[in-house]
């Protein structure tokens, strides 16, 4: 030995140093523990939260927000759907299911002999008529066929529905009533703005009928908040296929389409017919409505007033004041000229 270092320990230590740098630097490259197993560390899915993963031209706010969120089977197979705030994909479903919706009436009136499921709408929600009397004289309310947007009307019919079913004698004995409480329950469901005025599907129920149809329409004095369309084909909706069914298998001989808001009285067709003329004469000596009503220029297509005027159904369009109000007291007035009116 004689003080020359051992040339194996030397060895061995040179060895023990080069074995620890290595560890350190390739510790840099190795991955931080996630505290998740390795089968759901290594196996990472984006999830936004738009979940409608739709392009929409009506959104307000079209940024998703993006979350890591690690995807093992069964959480694949629980994601609960979201719901769209504005529309969704326009791909109809191949078939219509129902659907449940809430049901806005007393429950004695939702659950009386007096409802009626006349058809579903595109998303497979019912259209509810209420009947009252069972005379030959068939006359109709029709409300909310711009969802939503004009909620008021559902209200005032909801309002009539349940003043009808607490007054036997409000419908004479050769009348029956129909009143449905809302054509447009997709655009209802979808809350009560510009966005809930269309029908699921995009298409302005009141520009899908059939007479004087037309797919767009030339928008000067019309309503335009929004661009929407009359739809594929003339009466292409379910809800404007039901109405129609309806109307003509109930040989409905008037009717009232309400709107919202302050336009006035309008008679059906174009030029309007003399029993709808007659009518909403009769209706006008009663209300403070606008009669004839105020014009704005606009040229109308594909309107139910006019498609029930060239069936030989007396029909008028009335607007009521404002966007809230229901109108009640001078619609009840209103409902008792219509009740009476001959043609």
């Amino acid at each position: 030995m004689n003080g020359q270092p051992n040339i194996l320990v030397l060895i061995i230590m040179s060895l023990g140093i080069l074995n620890i740098g290595l560890c350190g630097g390739l510790g840099l490259l190795m991955p931080a523990q996630t505290g998740l197993p390795k089968s759901t560390a290594t196996d990472m899915t984006i999830i936004s939260s738009d979940a409608t993963a739709t392009t929409n031209s009506h959104s307000l706010n079209n940024t998703s927000t993006l979350t890591a969120v690690p995807t093992t089977t069964a959480m694949r197979t629980h994601i609960p759907p979201m719901i769209p705030t504005a529309f969704p994909s326009l791909t109809p479903a191949p078939t219509i299911t129902p659907t449940s919706t809430p049901e806005l009436l007393t429950d004695d009136l939702a659950l009386s002999e007096n409802k009626i499921i006349i058809g579903y709408s595109f998303m497979g929600r019912p259209m509810e008529v209420y009947q009252f009397g069972n005379g030959e004289n068939k006359r109709m309310i029709i409300a909310g066929i711009h969802g939503g947007n004009e909620y008021n009307t559902i209200a005032l019919a909801e309002e009539l529905i349940k003043y009808a079913a607490g007054h036997a004698d409000l419908v004479p004995a050769d009348t029956t009533l129909f009143i449905l409480r809302s054509l447009n329950p997709d655009g209802e469901a979808r809350g009560r703005d510009i966005y809930s005025r269309a029908n699921e599907n995009e298409v302005d129920l009141n520009r899908n009928f059939p007479d004087l149809w037309q797919a767009d329409w030339d928008r000067d004095g019309c309503w335009n908040d929004l661009h929407l369309n009359g739809g594929s084909d003339p009466g292409s909706e379910p809800e404007t296929q039901a109405l129609m069914s309806f109307v003509l298998d109930n040989n409905v001989n008037a009717l009232i389409n309400y709107h919202s808001a302050a336009l006035g009285i309008f008679p059906g067709g174009q030029p309007p017919d003399s029993n709808s003329l007659s009518l909403a004469e009769a209706v006008s000596s009663v209300s403070d409505y606008p009669y004839p009503p105020i014009d704005t220029g606009c040229i109308f297509s594909g309107q139910l007033i006019d498609w029930a005027s060239t069936n030989g159904v007396a029909a008028v369009d009335i607007e009521l004041t404002n966007h809230i109000d229901t109108d009640f007291e001078e619609n009840l007035r209103i409902l008792n000229i219509f009740l009476a009116w001959q043609p």
